[in-house]
């Protein structure tokens, strides 16, 4: 990848904390150094999907979501944090007890939290996509935790991820309810959410609006931010504990041959 985009992709990280509440700005964590990004860029930044792969994924795309279709053909490969950076943020070099990862798709961005527990749990509404979870090793479970319980409903987690799925589910504020009830006394809410938030849900091959409006209002990264703690965390007594901003990747086409999302990936916790 050309030093130019690295430096993109720097700056896209560097939030304005002097536009933040102290309190918030205070627990923001400069990701540090992280090999497992750095690995990644070198194995899919210089290479998009071809001509062929692309013009297949468009006319599915037609008659099914988006995530069916990247389960099918193996396409669009996603990193967020490297391991490195997760145990950064969530401040410890191994949480062990139970991970659920709600919305986990394919696994990419699983497997770089997953070495952080000792046991890992998935839920995915995309089938295509748990049999691609399965097959990486996950216990993966076909539901939508917001409306569906799991197979064991008395398991209690040391953490709850929802990465890059609010803003894209019908029902966002009932999933995070759910998510809070499956988690431990004092477990870590971890949540990725692009900034400002464009909240929209695949259906077949179109998108329609939430059920459920999420309410996380504001233009610019800062801004919204302040309204997803205020409107979100903050009325179902959760404190954000520490927060980063980091792009969220995807392997692009000759078009767009890298896919980057603003996100801003925090820990919170009951206070």
């Amino acid at each position: 990848m050309g030093h130019a985009h690295r430096a993109d992709l720097a700056r896209l990280s560097a939030p304005a904390l002097d536009a933040l509440p102290a309190s918030l700005a205070s627990r923001h964590l400069a990701r540090p150094d992280d090999p497992d990004t750095r690995a990644w860029l070198d194995a899919n930044a210089s290479r998009p999907h071809g001509a062929l792969a692309t013009a297949l994924h468009r006319a599915l795309r037609r008659v099914a979501s988006d995530y069916d279709v990247d389960a099918w053909l193996g396409m669009h490969p996603m990193h967020l944090l490297g391991t490195t950076s997760w145990r950064a943020l969530l401040g410890a070099e191994h949480v062990g007890g139970a991970l659920l990862d709600v919305g986990a798709g394919n696994g990419d961005v699983t497997a770089t939290l997953a070495p952080l527990f000792d046991r890992v749990v998935a839920t995915e509404t995309s089938r295509p996509m748990v049999r691609r979870l399965r097959a990486k090793g996950f216990d993966a479970h076909p539901i939508d935790l917001a409306t569906e319980r799991l197979p064991d409903a008395t398991t209690r987690f040391r953490a709850v991820a929802l990465l890059d799925v609010l803003d894209r589910c019908a029902r966002p504020r009932s999933l995070l309810d759910a998510a809070l009830s499956a988690l431990e006394p004092r477990g870590a809410l971890i949540i990725a959410s692009p900034l400002p938030m464009r909240p929209h849900v695949d259906v077949g091959g179109h998108t329609v609006d939430p059920d459920e409006p999420l309410g996380v209002e504001g233009d610019g990264f800062e801004d919204a931010l302040v309204s997803l703690v205020d409107t979100l965390l903050a009325p179902r007594g959760l404190e954000v504990e520490r927060w980063t901003r980091a792009p969220y990747l995807a392997r692009g086409d000759r078009d767009a041959p890298l896919h980057v999302l603003d996100d801003v990936v925090l820990v919170a916790r009951r206070r």
